[in-house]
């Protein structure tokens, strides 16, 4: 009985020094889950690693949890513990079965987390001694995770040798119809979609400036200065919403929002209608494009978004580095890759190295104080469509495609140069500072991606190559 006692203080001790969310698991494995017929070998043991490394916090409902679980303090901790993980990734039991697919945007957290030795975190290891991913595991998870990116259409251009590389190259030639692209193109550059003739979608968004407007934030009707920077155009089909807090669902909605904000083009869907409606050239084109819609409000926004659709910039030299061309890159560029790979495709991964997530901003540093200026309705991000104060400051992730021809940058435009982005992204994402030699690599990688339109390099392209 004294030993025992002795026994019991010292755990009782342990327990005081360390988070009782840290005691997870202590009383063992559930036996592990076989994956549905027809899965791979390999998704056999991957699915063995989660089941046994991974679930207790990152597949609510499945969690093992010990004889203590309902005592209050530590069951807050534990819901704590597996809430924060199962924000940023949940392993469902459909996926470690096999029954559904690991998405891109969950390939990338995963892949970062084991690149990075994030997880599980050092507390959780201090006692949990078996629980850490070996070489071996990791190994087979990240060759597991390639074998995945070689199997999305995103990679079927690739270079065999690069199929599972976290960036895909943009396609050299799309499918839409000329027609409906060359009626959205003419309305993009059309002023009469503004209030008073003055603005078209190309002043905020100019395809000879990278898609932006080159300013801190973007200019609207009357001189307004509006309340935060102008995302690119090129390549927005990718996203997986618009806008940088994601309020509108596509391109089509995206279309529709400018036109009507008072402080954008600020015009009325009525009168614009009626406007377009007095050129012969307008209504024949939706009757023959449109003719359920005819020219309307819906069926503008939808050639509008035909257009944009058409606006990939395709044929950067890392893409034709990707399609195997390895001379494409210098060595100080591959060694940017390098570091990129290391540190930012959790977040920028895909054809357009962004764009697929939402992220908070600061997620390992606070950059509101960094910045150092009063926070603005702006800043609260995507907290202004949800109202959910996980989702304050927290934007979609953009996409990297001609970052060097999109400044300044972030969401405020508070940053001109794009050495400095980095340094400052690096600082406040990853927790990590930048010596010179890394920032300049990973800018001189981050320079491959300005791709061509119409088969012109954008650092050449001229307004005058538009009209």
């Amino acid at each position: 009985m004294k030993k025992t006692h002795i026994l019991l203080t010292v755990f009782g001790a342990a327990a005081l020094f360390l988070p009782l969310s840290n005691l997870i698991g202590l009383t063992g494995k559930n036996p592990v889950i076989a994956p549905i017929a027809g899965t791979s070998a390999n998704f056999a043991a991957v699915s063995t690693i989660l089941q046994n490394k991974c679930v207790d916090c990152h597949s609510p409902g499945m969690t093992r949890l010990p004889i203590y679980a309902d005592l209050p303090i530590a069951k807050q901790l534990m819901a704590d513990d597996i809430a924060n993980a199962s924000a940023r990734l949940v392993i469902s039991k459909a996926m470690y079965s096999g029954e559904t697919g690991f998405t891109p945007l969950m390939l990338a957290r995963l892949e970062g987390a084991i690149r990075n030795d994030a997880m599980p975190p050092a507390l959780y290891l201090s006692m949990h001694w078996t629980d850490r991913v070996n070489e071996t595991e990791k190994s087979t998870l990240l060759a597991w995770i390639a074998e995945q990116r070689s199997k999305l259409a995103w990679s079927a251009d690739t270079a065999p040798a690069l199929k599972g590389e976290p960036v895909q190259p943009l396609p050299l030639q799309l499918t839409l119809d000329p027609n409906t692209v060359a009626l959205g193109r003419q309305l993009f550059f059309d002023k009469r979609l503004s209030g008073d003739n003055t603005l078209n979608c190309a002043s905020c968004h100019s395809l000879a400036k990278g898609g932006t407007d080159q300013a801190k934030t973007a200019t609207g009707i009357g001189g307004q200065v509006g309340p935060i920077n102008s995302p690119s155009v090129y390549n927005a089909g990718y996203n997986l919403a618009q806008f940088w807090d994601g309020r509108a669902a596509d391109l089509v909605e995206q279309a529709a929002g400018p036109v009507a904000n008072p402080g954008e083009m600020g015009a009325e869907w009525d009168h614009v209608i009626a406007s377009l409606n007095q050129v012969d050239s307008y209504r024949t084109a939706f009757a023959e494009l449109y003719p359920q819609q005819g020219l309307s409000k819906a069926g503008v926004t939808q050639a509008i978004a035909s257009f944009e659709q058409s606006l990939v910039t395709g044929n950067a030299r890392f893409d034709q580095y990707l399609r195997g061309s390895t001379d494409s890159l210098s060595a100080q560029e591959k060694q940017g890759y390098a570091l990129f790979k290391e540190n930012c495709t959790s977040c920028h991964f895909g054809p357009t190295l962004g764009g697929l997530s939402f992220e908070k901003m600061g997620r390992k540093q606070n950059y509101f104080q960094l910045r150092g200026t009063a926070l603005t309705t702006a800043d609260n991000g995507r907290f202004n469509v949800t109202k959910q104060e996980n989702d304050r400051q927290v934007f979609k992730v953009p996409n990297l495609r001609n970052v060097e021809l999109t400044y300044p940058y972030f969401h405020d435009g508070s940053i001109a140069s794009l050495d400095e982005a980095v340094k400052i992204m690096a600082q406040v994402q990853a927790d990590k500072h930048l010596n010179q030699d890394e920032a300049d690599s990973l800018v001189a990688f981050l320079k491959t991606l300005t791709g061509e339109y119409q088969g012109i390099s954008l650092r050449q392209l001229r307004q005058t190559d538009l009209e």
